[in-house]
């Protein structure tokens, strides 16, 4: 997945915007001359890097006078202590423009992080990781990005790319039958996925030969009845309360995906530090 560097800007400018409003008063005060600054990008844990374009970019926005060398590329592992970048400019830009910097970094780099263990957890099966919408609003497409960095699958952009019915949809239709007719008829041709919370919504979705079961909240046992009831008449995504201590489990019993919110809804930001020195 590549993202539109236009946009990445757009976001740069409004978190440097954020960050540094009318002016970093504190480093202009202290440092108004020509002082320079040299600066260490180093990882401090184990994981994988994601988001280091982004993190060079917003220090060419603040100024082009800033140099940049990388010590590694995204897609990387990373090890505790590991040198990832070396910064070296104006001590005023390159101060302006670390915080900013790192926030993208650590965030991206910890969804990356999270998805290769997700990854790790159900490899030699056929089962792939999903992200899910649950991101941060404006961020999505670096977070999927990111996903994809990581090892994992982004499929679903937004609500105008694919046809999912979700719970709620259910709730308000008159039923699994109901619902698959209307979307056929308005969508002729276009793949359907529809979420199923027990064997009774699971049976009628096959019926009416829905493209993509997504079962919710089904422990691994149910699971492993429904891929029988299945028989490869339709993809089947596991969505709800998986973790790393049972997403193999899930794999283990046929799935073709696993959706993880926790990728990019709950994630813990990687631990970099920036180290500066004149």
């Amino acid at each position: 997945m590549r993202f539109p560097m236009s946009a990445v800007d757009k976001l740069i400018k409004e978190a440097l915007a954020e960050d540094v409003g009318d002016g970093d008063l504190t480093t202009e005060s202290l440092f108004p001359g020509k002082v320079k600054a040299r600066g260490k990008l180093i990882a401090n844990e184990e994981g994988v890097l994601a988001g280091l374009p982004i993190f060079k970019r917003v220090f060419e926005l603040v100024d082009k006078n800033i140099s940049f060398e990388p010590r590694a590329t995204d897609g990387m592992a990373l090890a505790g202590g590991q040198l990832v970048a070396r910064v070296s400019g104006p001590a005023v830009s390159v101060l302006r423009a670390e915080r900013t910097a790192l926030n993208f970094l650590q965030h991206l780099s910890g969804i990356a992080s999270q998805t290769a263990k997700f990854a790790n957890a159900v490899k030699g099966t056929k089962t792939r990781i999903l992200d899910t919408r649950r991101t941060t609003p404006g961020l999505r497409f670096l977070e999927k990005y990111a996903v994809e960095v990581g090892g994992g699958v982004s499929l679903h952009k937004g609500l105008s790319d694919r046809l999912v019915v979700t719970e709620s949809h259910l709730a308000l239709s008159e039923g699994v039958p109901s619902i698959v007719r209307q979307l056929r008829k308005a969508h002729q041709g276009k793949r359907i996925e529809l979420t199923v919370t027990n064997m009774q919504e699971l049976d009628q979705a096959l019926t009416a030969k829905v493209n993509v079961l997504l079962l919710e909240n089904f422990p691994p046992g149910q699971v492993r009845q429904a891929i029988a009831l299945v028989q490869g008449r339709a993809k089947v995504e596991v969505t709800g309360k998986v973790g790393l201590d049972n997403a193999r489990a899930y794999a283990l019993a046929g799935v073709d995906y696993i959706s993880v919110s926790q990728l990019t809804q709950s994630v813990k930001a990687f631990d970099f530090s920036f180290r500066v020195a004149r």
